[in-house]
């Protein structure tokens, strides 16, 4: 495969300039970061590329790349399940870009070369305050010619925030199509913390959160910031197997503990849990990652047998309340939620903004 001028492609993270590349992210790019692709390349089952420029010597921009077939299991990284879940929830422009396709979804843009990143949220290039328009599209096109070599039919950036305006502007410069994908919650920290946030919200609201607070401490139920060492990771994954299956996704109750001891061996102290315990066993838990003063809610999973007919707001208490309380203990400013569920996230205090699916069809 020939790259554009300038442009250079590895495969595997390890052999990218690493502390370079590091460098370019911001705080709100922790899926971006080498430890983030040493984690997806042990779990994710898909090639993997990296493309990135130099000028002097120095990385000013990068692409992080993966190539997904029809047969992949994360449908939320697979613009034809995107583009489907996205035309039913009614978001602007994809049922017409849908109503487009001279086919399925799936034979018109499968396989698929995910460009900005496999992960939801937040798809990007990395440039530094020296990379140009330029260089980000010699990046693009590096993506696609990176796509027509590995037989894709398509290039796929999934989730480009409304603010990315650089990068925007770059893949509707190279025809790109698009449709809002979805919407990316995150959370500001108040610098006085739990009152402060309980503060924010409607008088009714704070009478509710204080009544699911004695609730759940009227229960015997407790939540702990602990480690990742020693965590019971396989009650973990299947916990969050349980959350899976709720909202109809199939999912092996051992199908995550890979990517726990991923994390837990790739981030170190960076990555933790908020456990919640009731008679002696974990009843759920929230898996934070750390990067900079920004935390991630990453993964989640509770007990749903011991919830029922209690009515614990376990969810609450563990991602948001005591979460909350321990962020600003660190000096935190901003926790990522991610995509779905935007009216019970906006009920407990984050903002949202759009997200857009940037596709060429090759």
């Amino acid at each position: 495969m020939r790259l554009p001028e300038g442009v250079r492609a590895v495969r595997h993270a390890a052999d990218l300039p690493r502390r370079e590349w590091d460098a370019l992210t911001r705080p709100s790019d922790i899926f971006l970061t080498t430890r983030w692709l040493d984690v997806v390349e042990e779990t994710a089952g898909v090639p993997m590329a990296y493309l990135w420029v130099e000028r002097e010597g120095r990385l000013v921009a990068g692409l992080a790349t993966a190539l997904a077939g029809d047969t992949v299991p994360w449908s939320l990284g697979r613009p034809d399940y995107v583009l489907e879940r996205s035309a039913e929830a009614g978001l602007p422009g994809a049922k017409e870009y849908l109503a487009g396709l001279p086919d399925t979804p799936s034979a018109a843009l499968m396989p698929t070369l995910l460009a900005g990143g496999r992960h939801l949220g937040n798809t990007r290039v990395l440039y530094g305050t020296s990379a140009s328009a330029d260089d980000l599209a010699a990046l693009v096109a590096g993506a696609e010619g990176l796509a027509r070599a590995t037989g894709a039919a398509s290039v796929s950036f999934l989730y480009v925030d409304e603010t990315d305006h650089a990068l925007r502007t770059v893949l509707a410069g190279r025809g790109y199509e698009n449709y809002t994908s979805g919407r990316y919650s995150s959370l500001h920290v108040p610098a006085d913390g739990y009152p402060g946030y309980l503060a924010a919200m409607p008088s009714k609201r704070r009478v509710s959160v204080n009544a699911e607070r004695r609730r759940l401490r009227d229960e015997g139920c407790r939540v702990s910031l602990e480690s990742l060492d020693g965590a019971d990771l396989a009650r973990f994954a299947a916990l969050e197997a349980q959350l899976m299956r709720k909202y109809g996704i199939e999912w092996r109750d051992d199908q995550s503990l890979p990517t726990y001891l991923q994390i837990r061996d790739r981030f170190g102290e960076d990555a933790f849990a908020l456990v919640a315990r009731a008679d002696g066993a974990v009843r759920g838990f929230g898996l934070i990652l750390r990067h900079h003063h920004h935390w991630y809610a990453r993964q989640s999973g509770f007990d749903y047998a011991y919830q029922r007919g209690r009515r614990l707001p376990l969810y609450f208490e563990v991602l948001y309340y005591r979460l909350v309380e321990e962020a600003a203990a660190a000096g935190v400013t901003t926790i990522y939620y991610g995509h779905g569920s935007e009216d019970t996230k906006r009920s407990r205090g984050c903002v949202a903004t759009d997200q857009f699916c940037y596709v060429s069809r090759l």
